[in-house]
C-alpha cells in the first residue's frame, strides 16, 4: 500500500533550535525565577503604548483584521522612511522570509548564504527545494567577496543579515552598495535588518533607499527586539513594485492578528520607548565589554542587542553551570562556534547577575 509521503527535500531541512526557555530551566533545576539572556528579547518588556492598544482593542478580537494592514504599514513607512505602497506586514520577518523564498525560489536554484548567521534563511530555502551554498566569514563579518565568487548561473537569491546575527558585526554603506552592484539583476539580494535599530557605527546605513534603485533587493524588519514584540509576532518586507506585487500574491488575507496590527502601530510611534531600549541596550553593552576585558575574555564588538564571548575550550561547561545558577545565555556550537556564548543585554542587574555567576564559574 502506497503511503503519504513528503516533497523530496524536505527530509534534508535541519530543525530550528531555539533558545532554552525559562520553563525547562525551572523544572530542569527548580529555579524559580531564572535569568534569559539566550534570544535577544527587549529586557523593559513591550512599548507602554503597545500594552494600551491591546487592552484597548481586546473586546474586538471576534473581528477579522484588516487584510491589507494599511495603519500599521502607515506606521512603518513613516519610521523606517519609504511610503506603505512598498510595504508589506507579516506574522514575524520569519514570514517575510518564508514570502521571499516561496515567490522566487524553485527546485534546484542556488541560494548563498553566509556560514554564520540566521539559520532560518537556509530553512526557508531547502523547503523550496534550493540548494544552499554557504559562504565563508571574515573575522565574524560576512565576506561579500566569498558571496561574489559563489555565484552561479544557478544562483537565484542571496542573504545577508545586517547587523549579522550571532555575531552581531555589519557591513558598512560602502560595502552594502558594492554587493548590491555585484549582485545580478535576476538574482534575489534580502538584506535582513532586524537588529539595524541598535546600530551605533557610523558607517551604517540602512538599505531601505536601495530598493528603488535596485529592483531585486528586499530588505527586512522586525519589532521583535528594539520594541519588545517578540511574543505578537510583527515583521515587514520592503521593495520595489515588481517585487512587492510578487509577495502580495502568496500573503495569506489575515496573516497578521488584531492584536499585532494594534500594538505594533502603536509601538512604531512610541519613539520614546525605542530611546530607552537604546539606552538600555547601549550601557548594557559597555558593561560587558569592561567586565570581560577585566575577566581576561576576548569578544566580538557588537551593532546588535547581544555580545559574542570567547570563553575558550570550556565554553560549554560554563554555559551548563550558568544553567545550574539561573542564568540562561547562547551556547554557540551549533554555528560553529564552539568556544563562544552569546549573551543578550538585559537590565543592569541581570547584566551583572551574569558576571558575577560568570566570573565564579571561571
Amino acid at each position: 500500500m502506497k503511503r503519504l509521503r513528503p516533497t523530496s527535500w524536505i527530509n534534508n531541512i535541519p530543525a530550528y533550535v531555539p533558545g532554552t526557555s525559562k520553563d525547562t530551566i525551572m523544572k530542569r533545576f527548580g529555579i524559580s525565577d531564572p535569568i534569559k539572556l539566550a534570544s535577544n528579547e527587549n529586557p523593559l518588556g513591550p512599548s507602554p503604548e503597545a500594552i494600551k492598544a491591546i487592552e484597548s482593542s481586546k473586546r474586538i478580537t471576534h473581528l477579522y483584521p484588516d487584510p491589507d494592514a494599511l495603519d500599521l504599514r502607515k506606521a512603518a513607512a513613516a519610521f523606517f522612511g519609504c511610503t506603505p505602497e512598498h510595504i508589506i506586514a507579516g506574522n514575524g520577518s520569519d514570514e517575510i522570509i518564508d514570502f521571499a523564498c516561496r515567490a522566487f525560489i524553485e527546485p534546484g536554484d542556488e541560494v548563498i548564504i553566509p556560514e554564520t548567521t540566521f539559520s532560518y534563511y537556509r530553512i526557508a530555502s531547502l523547503a523550496c527545494g534550493a540548494k544552499a551554498v554557504m559562504t565563508d566569514m571574515k573575522d565574524h563579518a560576512i565576506d561579500i567577496d566569498d558571496i561574489e565568487a559563489h555565484l552561479s548561473e544557478k544562483t537565484k537569491a542571496v542573504f545577508i543579515a545586517n547587523p549579522n546575527n550571532p555575531t552581531g558585526t555589519c557591513l558598512d554603506s560602502k560595502q552594502i552598495l558594492l554587493l548590491a552592484d555585484r549582485i545580478p539583476e535576476h538574482v534575489l539580494l534580502v538584506i535582513d535588518e532586524a537588529y539595524a535599530a541598535f546600530v551605533r557605527s557610523q558607517a551604517f546605513k540602512s538599505a531601505v533607499n536601495l530598493v528603488h534603485v535596485h529592483d531585486n533587493i528586499v530588505t527586512i524588519h522586525t519589532l521583535s527586539k528594539s520594541h519588545g514584540l517578540a511574543g505578537l509576532r510583527v515583521g515587514f518586507g520592503i521593495a520595489g513594485s515588481s517585487i512587492m506585487e510578487s509577495l502580495y500574491r502568496i500573503k495569506p488575507p489575515f496573516n497578521v492578528n488584531l492584536l499585532a496590527l494594534k500594538a505594533g502601530q502603536a509601538a512604531l510611534y512610541d519613539l520614546d520607548f525605542l530611546k530607552q531600549t537604546l539606552e538600555t541596550t547601549w550601557n548594557g553593552l559597555d558593561y560587558l565589554y569592561a567586565e570581560a576585558t577585566r575577566l581576561g575574555l576576548q569578544f566580538v564588538p557588537s551593532q546588535t542587542n547581544f555580545v559574542l564571548i570567547n570563553i575558550g575550550t570550556g565554553a560549554e561547561k560554563v554555559y551548563e553551570e550558568l544553567l545550574k545558577r539561573g542564568i540562561i545565555t547562547r551556547y554557540m556550537a551549533s554555528y560553529g562556534l564552539d568556544d563562544y556564548i552569546r549573551v543578550s543585554i538585559g537590565l543592569p542587574s541581570e547584566n551583572q547577575a551574569f558576571i558575577k555567576h560568570l566570573e565564579e564559574i571561571l
